[in-house]
């Protein structure tokens, strides 16, 4: 029995690694290389257990990660400029999603479930690829992250919304209301937490030995997911806390250093676990609704990438460049994508997973030449003014721009 679980669980890890290495070489985000890879071994008796239990983990882990990006602090300090931001966001693309949602069937639950998964940039590839491009200084990323944040925070109250509206035994409107109040007492509580006991928490998480602080942080990600699921939310909204509380102390960079690798894996099976559920002749009868939300996906991010950006003061180009960044879906997308699915919206489910796997792949390439895409939209003109070119009035006889700082 247990050469059976070594040889399993061996074979996954590896056909992950093969299957990444591939997507990565090609310049792909790896997220749909594990999607792909579980459609593709879906006839195959490969043991479910098993994956469930890695996937849970790699979705916990997942929306820790996501917590550790953020900084109460810093949000309340820039909170006007984040909601206006993520307000033209939300106010854009939503919507569409919803409408579609409501021709693919489902009813409104499936709706809500469509327009979400259509709403969310993927935060893992959109900072993954910013990274590895060496984009971190660029005016538009500021305002990108920004937008994520509050993508991420919204989406983890609409996991709330959706526990009353979709997964409950008898979902009502009266259900998404007591899943949103559980949601926002839970959220203060730990934000509570988070701000007034630092001290207490920095003391808590000084521990010596790396191999103690992981058995502790983890065993805090692990019960505030028990705790959010005891309160009928996501147990991926615990975990999102659980973040958001360690972020806030002297510990966040040791949690990210000791967490990065098994989040990476878990999540890896996490993505395996979700094309394993996917039935890919379910394909065939949602292509066309799929194949719209893509092209609106594109055409909407970028306008609403671009309003953002030069309502922030960014030039026509980085404005484009930003909305070209947030054209990518991932984690939140296929986050919905199960919850359809769980909740016999097959349809739904695999509309959200086709429109993931096509704004993953045409996303990162995007993402990667957005510059470029830029350069060529909006060319420099061939005579620039003088003031452009670096002359100041006081200097009128000078003959030469002025020598740049």
């Amino acid at each position: 029995m247990h050469g059976d679980f070594l040889l399993g669980a061996g074979a996954i890890l590896a056909a992950l690694a093969l299957a990444g290495l591939l997507f990565d070489r090609l310049g792909q985000s790896v997220i749909p290389a594990f999607i792909l890879l579980g459609m593709a071994v879906r006839p195959l008796d490969v043991d479910q257990h098993l994956v469930e239990v890695l996937a849970t983990l790699g979705v916990v882990l997942l929306l820790f990660f996501m917590g550790l990006e953020f900084s109460v602090g810093a949000l309340l300090r820039d909170r006007r400029r984040i909601v206006r931001n993520g307000g033209i966001d939300l106010l854009v693309c939503f919507p569409a999603g919803f409408l579609v949602g409501l021709w693919v069937g489902g009813g409104w639950a499936g709706a809500l479930l469509l327009g979400g998964a259509f709403y969310v940039s993927s935060s893992a590839i959109i900072a993954k690829s910013t990274i590895e491009l060496r984009r971190s200084a660029n005016p538009e990323t500021e305002v990108a992250l920004g937008v994520l944040v509050f993508e991420d925070l919204f989406m983890a109250l609409f996991l709330a919304v959706l526990s009353g509206a979709v997964l409950a035994d008898e979902p009502s409107a009266s259900a998404a209301l007591w899943g949103m109040t559980k949601a926002v007492i839970f959220f203060a509580a730990i934000v509570g937490v988070a701000l007034y006991a630092r001290p207490v928490l920095d003391r808590l998480f000084d521990l010596d030995s790396d191999d103690l602080f992981v058995l502790l942080s983890g065993g805090v990600v692990l019960l505030l997911s028990w705790g959010a699921l005891a309160a009928g939310l996501s147990e991926a909204i615990g975990a999102f806390l659980a973040g958001l509380l360690l972020a806030e102390t002297e510990h966040k960079e040791r949690a990210e250093r000791l967490f990065g690798p098994p989040q990476g894996l878990f999540a890896a099976v996490f993505f395996l676990g979700f094309g394993l559920s996917l039935d890919p002749a379910s394909f065939a009868g949602v292509w066309v609704p799929a194949l719209l939300l893509a092209v609106l996906g594109v055409a909407l991010k970028v306008g609403a990438g671009m309003w953002i950006g030069r309502r922030d003061g960014l030039p026509k180009r980085n404005a484009l460049t930003l909305g070209l960044t947030l054209v990518p879906r991932g984690e939140f997308s296929i986050l919905l994508a199960g919850i359809a699915v769980t909740a016999g919206l097959t349809a739904v489910g695999a509309t959200i997973a086709l429109l993931v796997l096509t704004l993953s792949l045409v996303g990162t390439v995007g993402l990667r030449y957005a510059p470029e895409i830029a350069r060529r939209v909006y060319p420099r003109r061939a005579a620039r003014t003088l003031e452009e070119r670096g002359f100041r009035p006081d200097l009128a006889g000078f003959d030469g721009p002025e020598p740049r700082k």
